[in-house]
């Protein structure tokens, strides 16, 4: 299963680099252009230099909430079921960050059934499971409750912990799937940056 998720994120991540084409109007012409090359471009009698560059570090906005995240990941958005549209950033080892926006229920009570979820098929293959749920205070100083499990097998650790904010029939539920447990891992340098980041509205 871990896989099959793997390979359909870097079939959405090749294709998502595949549309790099942006394109600028200046003064009402249209040019195309891609990110980090140079050109010039005559506007007007006048030759312009122009490099679009990307920050190192992007912002993602929603109503419901927003984040930090390094240029290297995509966003993958998708519309799960109705009322349901889910996020996911992801490292090439299968280590991220995922949140699912619902509108039409509070998503509070879900944290032990989605932590149920992920694990049991690791359980039921032979990984140990071991709670360390903890509290964690968002930027906004809003807290949360993190129920956290850490999964060992033979020296394999995955790491996964789930959050949730919710509201009359709306909320967000945050999980990070870290696939080892490496201190300044790129997985765990973009759970942190996400987590050190992250407001909710």
């Amino acid at each position: 299963m871990k896989k099959a998720i793997f390979i359909l994120f870097l079939l959405l991540t090749n294709f998502i680099y595949a549309q790099e084409n942006f394109e600028i109007v200046i003064n009402g012409e249209k040019f195309e252009i891609k990110l980090d090359k140079d050109y010039e471009l005559k506007v007007d009698n006048k030759v312009l230099k122009v490099n679009v560059k990307q920050k190192d570090t992007l912002l993602y906005y929603d109503k419901a909430f927003n984040f930090k995240y390094p240029k290297e990941y995509k966003v993958v958005k998708s519309d799960l079921a109705e009322g349901i549209e889910q996020l996911m950033l992801m490292t090439a080892e299968g280590s991220g960050f995922m949140i699912q926006k619902y509108t039409t229920i509070n998503p509070s009570m879900l944290n032990e059934l989605m932590l149920s979820e992920v694990t049991k098929e690791s359980v039921n293959y032979g990984f140990e499971l071991k709670r360390e749920d903890y509290e964690r205070t968002l930027a906004s100083g809003l807290k949360l409750k993190v129920n956290k499990a850490v999964l060992t097998y033979n020296g394999d650790t995955n790491i996964y912990e789930i959050a949730s904010v919710g509201g009359k029939d709306s909320g967000v539920l945050i999980m990070t799937m870290k696939m080892d447990d490496l201190k300044n891992s790129s997985g765990e340098k973009l759970i942190n940056l996400i987590w050190n980041t992250l407001v909710v509205n």
